[in-house]
């Protein structure tokens, strides 16, 4: 919710959450009974207490949502979980994990993807108080602090693999800086001292892409940050991402990839370039996707639990929506080494 501007009742909206019947009650000065009983023309208030509640939902811009109301009885029973990229491997095993400790809850569990686009996180987040969601845990790439921390004042609400926006917002992360470190000093224990970076930081902190330039500075690498290419998350950007590091540096034996997509296509592109995995340019993923130990030569990467990530944001939130404060926990990745690095 924003601050106040000096106008009449002192409150105004935030802009990226939807005004609820709640708010209404509270600016007027009534109860939520009063509100709907206004609305609904029904004749237990009084005709001054009807204006005044009509006037505050046309100065707040109040809409009634029909799918609110229809949800309203399982109100307690939904959550919200919303997702970046759902087609994604990382994140069906991390919502197994939800699922599962929700359902260990009572509780039923509705997904929304946003393909990690500002605008869909936003409209994300007004369907969810307009279906009365218990409360919400979500992989935002795009939205500011400010929008979710005004989400957090509406439910309960955890943010996954982002540092948590401000008070109120609990978080689960992994550890990226120990899962990078660790990646990054197995190419230098194998030998590789011309690395270079595929980063797939796209709107989140650049936690990996930090830990890695460290990792090389301490090393003496020279110019670090200009062997580190940057795309989506994906295959086929890995693919590109590659093939434009070994373009302006040849010489680089040794890939980190910010995620096992990434990693995938850059193994595919140096095949089809005619260069062995590990024999020519070794490469480390990150996640520990399914499809890493099929991989031709099987990808070592950085395991990450992505089913008890998701349990443990359950639990998380679970713990929040009883009452408890804003919790903040680090799961600890390892590194998984196969035959690619």
């Amino acid at each position: 919710m924003g601050a106040s501007d000096g106008g009449g009742n002192g409150w105004t909206p935030h802009p990226s959450v939807r005004v609820t019947i709640d708010d209404v009650a509270r600016v007027a000065g009534v109860s939520r009974q009063t509100v709907s009983r206004a609305m609904n023309g029904k004749g237990e208030i009084s005709a001054a207490t009807r204006r005044r509640v009509l006037a505050t939902i046309e100065e707040l811009d109040y809409r009634p949502s029909a799918f609110a109301r229809g949800m309203r009885t399982q109100r307690a029973g939904t959550l919200a979980l919303i997702l970046s990229d759902i087609a994604n491997p990382f994140f069906p095993a991390v919502a197994r994990g939800v699922f599962d400790a929700a359902a260990g809850r009572g509780l039923a569990v509705v997904v929304h993807n946003t393909d990690a686009d500002a605008d869909a996180e936003w409209e994300a987040t007004r369907a969810i108080v307009d279906s009365g969601a218990a409360g919400a845990i979500g992989f935002f790439e795009a939205l500011d602090d400010e929008s979710l921390v005004a989400l957090g004042r509406r439910l309960p609400l955890v943010v996954a693999d982002r540092r948590a926006p401000g008070e109120g917002v609990a978080s689960v992360i992994s550890d990226f800086t120990a899962g990078s470190r660790a990646a990054v000093e197995h190419l230098y224990a194998r030998g590789h001292t011309r690395l270079g970076m595929l980063d797939g930081a796209v709107g989140v902190e650049p936690v990996r892409r930090r830990a890695f330039l460290a990792v090389l500075g301490e090393h003496g690498h020279p110019d670090p940050d200009g062997h580190v290419v940057t795309g989506p998350p994906t295959v086929t950007a890995g693919a590109a991402a590659v093939r434009e590091l070994l373009g302006c540096h040849p010489d680089v034996t040794g890939v980190f990839a910010f995620n096992d997509l990434l990693a995938i296509g850059a193994v595919q592109a140096l095949r089809d370039a005619g260069r062995r995995v590990p024999g020519d340019v070794a490469v480390v993923g990150y996640d520990d996707i399914t499809m890493a130990a099929l991989l031709d030569p099987p990808l070592t990467t950085v395991h990450t639990d992505k089913y008890e990530l998701g349990r443990t944001l359950l639990e998380v939130l679970g713990r929040r929506m009883d009452g408890h404060p804003a919790e903040h926990r680090l799961l600890s990745p390892r590194l998984v080494v196969r035959a690619s690095a």
